[in-house]
């Protein structure tokens, strides 16, 4: 029982510090403000480390929240996809030094990280392993080839002068629908693309575009008869669960086409219970801009955490990654912010 509460802990934390202060509007206004999906961030990076724990240390509780993360990292894409969206349109000169600022954005923590990584392993084992010192997670190359399509295809709508959107919302969409698609097709079982090339997931991508494209929309869908579509969406999501967990083991239909329909129905529902409301607070916006560091540094800690207490109970060792990989991601958060804003444009 102890375990369960302590596995508890961090998910019911975050969850509270997201709608804590939150107020109740008449409009969606707010729906995928600034605010909003850095709120958003915050909680999915506290339920994503869920899903890799080791093993040795799980419970049956902290396998079925990290049955959820799935959704986080595509909520990750998604964010990602409509905020480029946004500057893409409404900052000028966003394209032409666009490289410059997504490549601090992205590398910077992540290279402070790898520093940190190697000199705790230094310490921790006695002899070093700079080879972390240039590995790059799986999440961010994902990242990166889609900034390299995206700033492709924002080129292309320069040099032949397109001036109709839906073109160019084609062009990202196919992208990224042919890159999920290869992933998953050209392992195969399967399995190895969904950990090495975010198949499912970047399908995040597709719905942040077209949640810029069509929020207006989006947002009035949502408000219309608010209460029948949660309870459709609750049994709906209650289907989908039960089917993908019969049938993800058939090849393609279930295992990657389910997968995505579930992954996109969660997100209309969740969409559906937040829609109306005002989120931000200073530990709710504090743990989500700190949430890219979170992500990549929590395999880390982990393996520390399993090296210098192997025989801890799993509730412990669960409440110790949170508390140590929060601790070092405001250290390291901080550090790469200064970088960051010294040498972007």
């Amino acid at each position: 029982m102890i375990n369960y509460v302590l596995t508890l802990i961090a998910p019911v934390l975050s969850l509270f510090w997201g709608g804590y202060g939150s107020s109740k509007r008449d409009d969606a206004d707010d729906l995928f403000s600034k605010d909003y999906t850095t709120v958003l961030k915050g909680i999915c990076c506290i339920f994503v480390v869920m899903v890799h724990i080791p093993a040795v240390y799980q419970n049956r509780l902290q396998d079925a929240i990290g049955s959820f993360a799935f959704v986080c990292v595509t909520l990750f894409f998604m964010v990602s996809s409509y905020g480029m969206q946004l500057s893409a349109e409404h900052k000028k000169n966003y394209i032409r030094h666009f490289w410059r600022n997504r490549l601090l954005a992205l590398l910077v923590p992540c290279i402070l990280i790898n520093i940190v990584v190697c000199i705790l392993f230094w310490l921790i084992r006695g002899y070093p392993s700079f080879s972390v010192l240039w590995s790059i997670n799986n999440y961010v190359v994902v990242l990166l080839e889609y900034c390299f399509w995206f700033y492709v295809v924002m080129l292309l709508k320069r040099w032949f002068k397109i001036r109709k959107y839906w073109i160019t919302d084609i062009l990202l969409i196919a992208g990224i629908v042919l890159s999920s698609l290869y992933s998953y097709l050209s392992s195969e079982t399967g399995t190895e693309s969904a950990a090495m090339g975010w198949c499912y997931e970047r399908y995040g991508l597709v719905w942040g575009i077209l949640m810029y494209r069509y929020l207006p929309y989006i947002k009035r869908w949502l408000i219309s008869k608010r209460c029948l579509k949660v309870i459709a969406f609750s049994l709906l999501c209650c289907i989908l669960g039960i089917a993908y967990l019969k049938f993800k083991t058939v090849y393609f239909y279930g295992e990657y086409l389910l997968k995505v329909c579930l992954g996109l129905v969660i997100i209309l529902w969740m969409l559906l219970l937040t829609v109306n409301r005002k989120f931000g607070n200073k530990v709710s916006l504090y743990l989500g801009n700190i949430s890219y560091e979170v992500y990549l540094l929590h395999g880390s800690v982990m393996t520390a955490i399993s090296i210098l207490a192997p025989d801890v109970s799993s509730g412990v060792f669960i409440l110790s990654t949170y508390f140590v990989t929060v601790l070092l991601s405001m250290v390291i958060s901080a550090a790469a912010r200064k970088i960051v804003s010294r040498f972007r444009i």
